[in-house]
């Protein structure tokens, strides 16, 4: 998403997190907050959405840090980054590890932060990663 009049130069995602807000009857108030690049680097714009959609993508197949060479092999930016995806979830987790990093172990996700398993739709829905590479040449 492009918004040159609010911020010229900068380039925001899509929303990616919700926060809910005050009610008024059956209409909630949220914020949603996004990612910004600067619009003059499309490659680090398309590096940074397809490592959320990694992130996402790795909720919605079961995969964890823990379990993190599940991830694809992909070759989106070339085959020297082919491992980028796989490390993104080593380093910081799935989307759900992540939340429950930052909201605490307990915390209960709820309308448009949850994947597109909800009943209401999909919410985040992580997009294919095109061409895979397989794993027979991968080093760890």
């Amino acid at each position: 998403m492009n918004s040159n009049i609010l911020s010229p130069g900068l380039s925001f995602s899509r929303p990616y997190f919700y926060e809910g807000g005050p009610s008024r009857g059956n209409l909630t108030a949220e914020k949603a907050f996004s990612l910004v690049t600067q619009e003059a680097d499309a490659q680090f714009t398309d590096l940074v959405y397809w490592v959320v959609m990694a992130i996402i993508d790795a909720e919605e197949n079961g995969i964890t840090q823990m379990t993190s060479n599940e991830m694809p092999l992909v070759s989106l930016f070339g085959t020297s980054l082919k491992r980028l995806l796989r490390d993104a979830i080593i380093a910081v987790g799935n989307y759900d590890e992540m939340y429950r990093r930052v909201f605490g172990q307990n915390a209960t996700r709820v309308g448009r932060n949850m994947l597109n398993a909800s009943p209401y739709g999909p919410e985040h829905y992580p997009l294919p990663f095109g061409e895979r590479l397989p794993d027979a040449d991968e080093s760890r």
